[in-house]
């Protein structure tokens, strides 16, 4: 009767209305034990999750109405403390009232933080325009995704499409902003080769590289790999956000020597060796993942 997910138990307090209980039946019919383990129950099931709910087990709900060991005597109360709970298809018992207060408590609660990730949403793209280069942007796009998958769950799915299409735009326009900017500072150099103009079969002296030529090599490598385009700058911007931007341009600087079969397992084994998770990817690797690659291809083209 509530979303499993609904978790109220940061709620200090729940919401009790006064004239609605005292004339109810619960009021009317139970003794005076009953009613103080049941009501007991409705408060504890507020924290429960999800809230509104009890599990359907003696030892539990003797402890819940805070009767401590007393499974004997919580049977003697429990047909009166559960009257107005219905059992439902989870196992776990529910109370129209209690989770009609839940629902609203929660529904408020969601959309306080969909108000806070609109929020920041709005402060990283202010971020976003006035990023210092394109590992900058990728970490800060990487982050809005985030917060943009979370939202998806908060908002009804009208107003998610509206603020997804807000942001997309936005994305857009720094986006191409910031292509325009790369194309006059880079003249004649093209978008599907290396940096250093002399195409993507010769590594460039990758160790005079800026970061924003580390950034399109890297992004040429994995798209080179098969790696959708679209992706490429998601997943080093991942990277980005997960190990720094430092540690980022070393590990492209370093294959874009090492030119490896597969560019994207290369960059993340490079950056868990940065982060002490793993050895550094060496040469030998690099070369034994290229062949196994071409053997894989030419044994599917055999086939």
């Amino acid at each position: 009767m509530t979303p499993a997910d609904c978790d109220l138990r940061d709620f200090p307090f729940i919401p009790l209305d006064i004239q609605r209980l005292f004339s109810s039946e619960f009021h009317a019919r139970s003794s005076d034990a009953e009613f103080r383990a049941g009501f007991t129950l409705w408060c504890k099931s507020f924290h429960q999750v999800p809230a509104g709910s009890l599990p359907d087990d003696d030892i539990s709900l003797t402890r819940l109405s805070e009767l401590g060991r007393d499974v004997k005597g919580w049977k003697k109360l429990r047909e009166g403390a559960l009257y107005g709970w219905i059992k439902c298809s989870d196992g776990r018992w529910y109370h129209p009232v209690v989770v009609e207060k839940a629902l609203e408590a929660w529904n408020g609660k969601k959309a306080q933080r969909a108000r806070t990730a609109k929020a920041r949403v709005q402060a990283l793209l202010t971020r976003l325009s006035q990023a210092k280069d394109s590992f900058d942007a990728a970490s800060i796009e990487a982050s809005i995704q985030t917060l943009l998958e979370s939202m998806s769950q908060l908002l009804s799915q009208n107003e998610f499409r509206s603020v997804e299409l807000s942001v997309t735009e936005s994305l857009t326009e720094a986006k191409r902003k910031r292509e325009g900017k790369g194309n006059g500072e880079g003249k004649g150099k093209p978008s599907n080769t290396f940096p250093d103009g002399k195409g993507a079969d010769a590594p460039p002296d990758a160790a005079s590289m800026t970061k924003d030529e580390l950034w399109a090599a890297g992004k040429s490598l994995l798209a080179q790999s098969g790696m959708p385009a679209k992706q490429c700058g998601t997943f080093v911007g991942a990277l980005v956000k997960d190990y720094s931007a430092e540690v980022v341009i070393d590990a492209v600087r370093a294959a874009v020597l090492e030119r490896p079969a597969d560019p994207a397992a290369y960059l993340k084994a490079a950056c868990q060796h940065s982060a002490g998770q793993r050895g550094r990817p060496n040469k030998q690797e690099a070369l034994e993942a290229r062949n196994r690659a071409i053997a894989e291809r030419l044994a599917q083209e055999e086939s």
